[in-house]
Protein backbone atom coordinates (compact mmCIF):
# COMPACT_ATOMS: atom_id res chain seq x y z
CA UNK A 1 0.00 0.00 0.00
CA UNK A 2 1.53 3.31 -0.58
CA UNK A 3 0.88 6.33 1.62
CA UNK A 4 1.11 9.82 1.21
CA UNK A 5 3.54 10.39 3.52
CA UNK A 6 6.35 8.41 2.29
CA UNK A 7 5.46 10.35 -1.20
CA UNK A 8 6.26 13.64 0.15
CA UNK A 9 9.29 12.25 2.36
CA UNK A 10 10.88 11.14 -1.33
CA UNK A 11 9.68 14.41 -2.71
CA UNK A 12 11.68 16.25 -0.08
CA UNK A 13 14.32 13.99 0.57
CA UNK A 14 16.66 16.74 -0.88
CA UNK A 15 15.52 19.65 1.13
CA UNK A 16 15.82 17.77 4.95
CA UNK A 17 15.45 21.58 6.44
CA UNK A 18 13.00 22.97 4.70
CA UNK A 19 9.79 23.35 6.47
CA UNK A 20 7.91 25.50 3.95
CA UNK A 21 5.24 24.62 1.13
CA UNK A 22 5.13 23.86 -2.54
CA UNK A 23 8.45 21.95 -2.15
CA UNK A 24 8.22 21.16 -5.66
CA UNK A 25 9.11 24.09 -7.12
CA UNK A 26 12.89 23.08 -6.03
CA UNK A 27 12.89 20.50 -8.85
CA UNK A 28 14.74 21.02 -11.51
CA UNK A 29 12.92 22.01 -14.98
CA UNK A 30 14.32 20.72 -17.86
CA UNK A 31 17.17 17.75 -18.50
CA UNK A 32 19.83 20.03 -19.38
CA UNK A 33 19.63 22.14 -16.11
CA UNK A 34 19.05 18.91 -13.93
CA UNK A 35 22.22 17.01 -15.55
CA UNK A 36 24.31 20.30 -14.30
CA UNK A 37 22.24 20.20 -11.14
CA UNK A 38 20.55 23.78 -11.28
CA UNK A 39 23.65 25.44 -11.97
CA UNK A 40 23.40 27.42 -14.65
CA UNK A 41 22.79 31.43 -13.32
CA UNK A 42 24.24 32.78 -16.22
CA UNK A 43 25.55 32.17 -19.73
CA UNK A 44 22.60 29.82 -21.14
CA UNK A 45 19.76 29.89 -24.51
CA UNK A 46 17.99 26.94 -22.68
CA UNK A 47 14.46 28.11 -22.80
CA UNK A 48 13.79 27.03 -19.40
CA UNK A 49 16.82 29.26 -18.08
CA UNK A 50 14.60 31.64 -16.93
CA UNK A 51 13.21 29.77 -14.46
CA UNK A 52 16.43 29.77 -12.38
CA UNK A 53 17.45 33.44 -12.96
CA UNK A 54 14.52 35.52 -14.83
CA UNK A 55 17.28 37.96 -16.26
CA UNK A 56 18.55 35.06 -18.82
CA UNK A 57 15.79 35.40 -21.43
CA UNK A 58 17.78 37.78 -22.93
CA UNK A 59 20.43 35.09 -23.70
CA UNK A 60 17.59 32.60 -24.93
CA UNK A 61 16.73 31.59 -28.59
CA UNK A 62 13.75 33.84 -29.94
CA UNK A 63 11.07 31.68 -30.66
CA UNK A 64 12.05 28.44 -28.75
CA UNK A 65 10.35 25.87 -27.07
CA UNK A 66 11.50 22.81 -25.04
CA UNK A 67 8.90 20.04 -23.64
CA UNK A 68 10.02 18.22 -20.95
CA UNK A 69 9.26 15.09 -18.93
CA UNK A 70 10.11 14.17 -15.36
CA UNK A 71 10.07 10.05 -14.27
CA UNK A 72 10.50 10.67 -10.34
CA UNK A 73 10.43 7.82 -8.06
CA UNK A 74 7.45 5.77 -7.41
CA UNK A 75 5.09 6.56 -9.31
CA UNK A 76 5.33 10.40 -9.38
CA UNK A 77 5.48 11.67 -12.36
CA UNK A 78 5.70 14.85 -13.76
CA UNK A 79 5.83 17.33 -17.27
CA UNK A 80 6.92 21.14 -18.21
CA UNK A 81 7.01 23.30 -21.20
CA UNK A 82 9.04 26.32 -21.46
CA UNK A 83 9.03 29.17 -24.48
CA UNK A 84 11.33 32.52 -25.16
CA UNK A 85 10.33 34.86 -27.81
CA UNK A 86 11.18 38.70 -28.18
CA UNK A 87 8.95 41.61 -29.31
CA UNK A 88 12.19 44.67 -30.57
CA UNK A 89 10.50 47.28 -28.87
CA UNK A 90 8.95 45.42 -25.68
CA UNK A 91 11.70 43.19 -24.55
CA UNK A 92 12.16 39.53 -24.18
CA UNK A 93 9.28 37.42 -22.99
CA UNK A 94 9.19 33.59 -21.89
CA UNK A 95 6.08 31.20 -20.81
CA UNK A 96 6.16 28.37 -18.84
CA UNK A 97 3.72 25.66 -17.18
CA UNK A 98 5.00 22.31 -14.86
CA UNK A 99 2.97 19.70 -13.46
CA UNK A 100 3.98 16.87 -10.81
CA UNK A 101 1.14 14.28 -10.44
CA UNK A 102 1.76 12.13 -6.94
CA UNK A 103 0.25 9.27 -8.83
CA UNK A 104 -3.18 7.24 -6.97
CA UNK A 105 -3.48 6.39 -3.43
CA UNK A 106 -6.09 4.37 -1.27
CA UNK A 107 -8.74 5.84 0.85
CA UNK A 108 -8.98 3.89 4.54
CA UNK A 109 -11.11 5.21 7.38
CA UNK A 110 -9.72 4.88 11.22
CA UNK A 111 -9.98 0.83 10.98
CA UNK A 112 -8.06 0.55 7.84
CA UNK A 113 -10.58 0.19 5.64
CA UNK A 114 -10.27 0.80 2.06
CA UNK A 115 -13.00 2.79 0.51
CA UNK A 116 -12.02 4.49 -2.43
CA UNK A 117 -8.84 6.48 -4.11
CA UNK A 118 -7.74 9.54 -4.40
CA UNK A 119 -4.85 11.94 -6.19
CA UNK A 120 -2.83 14.51 -5.84
CA UNK A 121 -0.88 16.66 -7.66
CA UNK A 122 0.99 20.36 -7.69
CA UNK A 123 1.21 23.11 -11.12
CA UNK A 124 3.07 26.37 -11.47
CA UNK A 125 2.27 28.59 -14.36
CA UNK A 126 4.78 31.59 -15.16
CA UNK A 127 4.93 34.06 -17.00
CA UNK A 128 8.81 36.12 -17.18
CA UNK A 129 9.85 39.50 -18.81
CA UNK A 130 13.10 40.45 -19.11
CA UNK A 131 15.62 43.96 -20.91
CA UNK A 132 18.44 45.23 -20.92
CA UNK A 133 19.79 47.69 -17.73
CA UNK A 134 23.06 48.52 -19.75
CA UNK A 135 24.98 46.66 -22.66
CA UNK A 136 25.28 43.30 -21.38
CA UNK A 137 23.70 43.69 -18.37
CA UNK A 138 20.47 42.25 -17.85
CA UNK A 139 17.20 42.03 -15.21
CA UNK A 140 14.46 40.04 -15.23
CA UNK A 141 10.94 39.37 -13.78
CA UNK A 142 8.77 36.08 -13.03
CA UNK A 143 5.19 36.20 -12.24
CA UNK A 144 4.07 32.44 -10.86
CA UNK A 145 0.30 30.73 -9.81
CA UNK A 146 1.17 28.20 -8.07
CA UNK A 147 -1.14 25.35 -7.17
CA UNK A 148 -1.52 22.41 -4.90
CA UNK A 149 -4.53 19.85 -4.34
CA UNK A 150 -4.86 16.83 -2.27
CA UNK A 151 -8.27 14.63 -2.89
CA UNK A 152 -10.58 17.12 -2.51
CA UNK A 153 -8.80 19.83 -0.90
CA UNK A 154 -6.31 22.53 -2.45
CA UNK A 155 -4.21 25.57 -1.89
CA UNK A 156 -2.95 28.20 -4.25
CA UNK A 157 -0.07 30.78 -4.33
CA UNK A 158 1.43 33.55 -5.83
CA UNK A 159 5.00 34.72 -6.27
CA UNK A 160 7.94 36.98 -7.75
CA UNK A 161 10.96 35.79 -8.81
CA UNK A 162 13.37 38.96 -9.25
CA UNK A 163 17.21 38.20 -11.60
CA UNK A 164 20.02 40.17 -12.73
CA UNK A 165 22.59 39.15 -15.01
CA UNK A 166 25.58 40.73 -16.29
CA UNK A 167 27.59 39.14 -19.36
CA UNK A 168 31.16 39.12 -19.84
CA UNK A 169 30.81 38.24 -23.72
CA UNK A 170 34.95 39.17 -24.29
CA UNK A 171 35.62 36.72 -21.35
CA UNK A 172 33.09 34.26 -22.00
CA UNK A 173 31.97 34.55 -18.58
CA UNK A 174 28.87 35.58 -17.09
CA UNK A 175 28.01 36.54 -13.27
CA UNK A 176 24.08 35.58 -12.57
CA UNK A 177 21.71 36.31 -8.93
CA UNK A 178 18.79 35.85 -8.59
CA UNK A 179 15.82 35.87 -5.78
CA UNK A 180 13.26 33.10 -6.02
CA UNK A 181 9.93 32.21 -4.72
CA UNK A 182 8.68 35.87 -2.86
CA UNK A 183 5.39 35.73 -2.09
CA UNK A 184 2.50 34.19 -0.42
CA UNK A 185 -0.39 31.91 -0.13
CA UNK A 186 -3.60 33.02 -1.79
CA UNK A 187 -5.59 29.70 0.09
CA UNK A 188 -4.12 26.86 2.28
CA UNK A 189 -4.99 23.08 3.48
CA UNK A 190 -6.75 24.04 7.10
CA UNK A 191 -6.47 27.42 7.10
CA UNK A 192 -2.75 27.87 7.76
CA UNK A 193 -0.60 30.02 6.07
CA UNK A 194 2.72 28.44 5.02
CA UNK A 195 5.93 29.93 3.85
CA UNK A 196 6.65 29.63 0.12
CA UNK A 197 10.32 27.95 -0.58
CA UNK A 198 12.03 31.43 -0.86
CA UNK A 199 15.35 31.23 -2.18
CA UNK A 200 18.70 33.62 -3.22
CA UNK A 201 20.93 32.38 -5.77
CA UNK A 202 24.35 33.41 -7.03
CA UNK A 203 26.16 31.34 -9.70
CA UNK A 204 28.99 32.19 -12.05
CA UNK A 205 29.64 30.47 -15.78
CA UNK A 206 33.02 30.64 -17.32
CA UNK A 207 33.71 28.82 -21.22
CA UNK A 208 37.22 27.93 -21.11
CA UNK A 209 39.12 29.58 -23.65
CA UNK A 210 41.65 26.21 -25.15
CA UNK A 211 38.93 23.90 -23.83
CA UNK A 212 35.65 23.06 -25.09
CA UNK A 213 34.06 23.10 -21.60
CA UNK A 214 31.68 25.32 -19.77
CA UNK A 215 32.04 25.73 -16.25
CA UNK A 216 29.44 26.47 -13.73
CA UNK A 217 29.69 27.63 -10.33
CA UNK A 218 26.14 28.60 -7.83
CA UNK A 219 25.39 29.31 -4.05
CA UNK A 220 21.55 28.50 -3.54
CA UNK A 221 19.82 28.47 -0.53
CA UNK A 222 20.98 31.91 0.39
CA UNK A 223 17.65 32.41 1.56
CA UNK A 224 16.49 29.67 3.45
CA UNK A 225 15.77 30.47 7.13
CA UNK A 226 16.67 27.28 7.91
CA UNK A 227 19.72 26.19 7.20
CA UNK A 228 22.87 27.75 9.41
CA UNK A 229 25.53 30.01 7.77
CA UNK A 230 27.58 26.61 7.96
CA UNK A 231 24.98 24.40 5.59
CA UNK A 232 24.26 28.07 3.43
CA UNK A 233 28.11 27.81 2.62
CA UNK A 234 27.91 24.17 1.84
CA UNK A 235 25.19 24.56 -0.41
CA UNK A 236 27.11 25.14 -3.92
CA UNK A 237 26.33 23.43 -7.35
CA UNK A 238 29.04 22.62 -9.52
CA UNK A 239 28.21 22.19 -13.54
CA UNK A 240 30.49 20.89 -16.32
CA UNK A 241 29.56 21.07 -20.03
CA UNK A 242 31.52 19.23 -22.04
CA UNK A 243 31.08 20.64 -26.08
CA UNK A 244 32.57 17.33 -28.03
CA UNK A 245 31.06 19.35 -31.34
CA UNK A 246 28.04 21.63 -32.20
CA UNK A 247 25.63 18.88 -32.06
CA UNK A 248 26.79 16.34 -28.98
CA UNK A 249 26.94 17.73 -25.67
CA UNK A 250 27.89 15.64 -22.06
CA UNK A 251 27.20 17.24 -19.01
CA UNK A 252 27.75 15.95 -15.17
CA UNK A 253 26.16 18.00 -11.82
CA UNK A 254 26.90 17.90 -8.59
CA UNK A 255 24.74 19.21 -5.77
CA UNK A 256 27.20 19.39 -2.19
CA UNK A 257 24.30 20.07 -0.01
CA UNK A 258 22.04 17.80 -0.86
CA UNK A 259 24.95 14.81 -1.02
CA UNK A 260 25.52 15.65 2.57
CA UNK A 261 21.57 15.36 3.21
CA UNK A 262 21.02 12.02 1.22
CA UNK A 263 24.13 10.29 2.36
CA UNK A 264 23.21 7.28 5.14
CA UNK A 265 24.79 7.25 8.10
CA UNK A 266 28.68 7.56 7.55
CA UNK A 267 28.24 5.77 4.17
CA UNK A 268 28.62 8.06 1.03
CA UNK A 269 27.69 6.91 -2.44
CA UNK A 270 26.71 8.97 -5.55
CA UNK A 271 24.40 11.35 -4.07
CA UNK A 272 23.99 14.89 -5.37
CA UNK A 273 25.86 13.57 -8.62
CA UNK A 274 24.19 13.87 -12.02
CA UNK A 275 24.57 12.77 -15.07
CA UNK A 276 23.15 14.00 -18.63
CA UNK A 277 23.64 14.25 -22.82
CA UNK A 278 21.96 16.72 -25.63
CA UNK A 279 21.88 16.00 -28.96
CA UNK A 280 20.87 17.88 -32.09
CA UNK A 281 20.07 16.94 -35.39
CA UNK A 282 17.39 17.53 -37.92
CA UNK A 283 16.34 21.46 -36.00
CA UNK A 284 15.57 19.60 -32.79
CA UNK A 285 17.70 19.17 -29.67
CA UNK A 286 17.23 16.12 -27.29
CA UNK A 287 18.39 16.31 -23.82
CA UNK A 288 18.64 13.71 -21.41
CA UNK A 289 19.46 13.74 -17.61
CA UNK A 290 19.91 11.25 -14.51
CA UNK A 291 19.78 13.06 -11.08
CA UNK A 292 20.98 10.36 -7.77
CA UNK A 293 19.53 10.41 -4.82
CA UNK A 294 21.19 7.68 -3.28
CA UNK A 295 21.16 4.42 -3.43
CA UNK A 296 18.42 3.21 -1.12
CA UNK A 297 15.62 6.06 -3.04
CA UNK A 298 17.14 5.84 -6.11
CA UNK A 299 17.32 8.06 -8.91
CA UNK A 300 15.15 10.98 -11.41
CA UNK A 301 15.24 10.78 -15.37
CA UNK A 302 14.04 13.34 -17.22
CA UNK A 303 13.68 14.28 -21.21
CA UNK A 304 13.37 17.05 -23.08
CA UNK A 305 12.99 18.10 -26.38
CA UNK A 306 13.35 21.54 -27.92
CA UNK A 307 12.72 23.12 -31.12
CA UNK A 308 12.19 26.79 -32.63
CA UNK A 309 8.01 28.02 -33.62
Amino acid sequence: MKSVCLAIILLTAGSAFSQSVYEFLNLDASAREASLAGSSLARTDDPSAFYYNPALSVSSKDRAVTFGYLKHVLDINGGYAFSTFRLPKEGYFGVGVGYLNYGSFEKTDQLGNEYGTFSAGDAVVTLNYANYLATDFSYGVNLKGVFSSIDTYSSSALALDLGLYYDFPDNMMGIGFSVVNAGRQMSSYDGVIEPLPFDIRLGVSKQLEHLPLILNFAFQRLGDPNLSISDKMRSFVLGGEFLLSDDFHVRIGYDNLQHQQMKVGLSSGIEGLSFGVGLKFFGYGFDYSYSSWGAKIGGLHRVNVTTAF
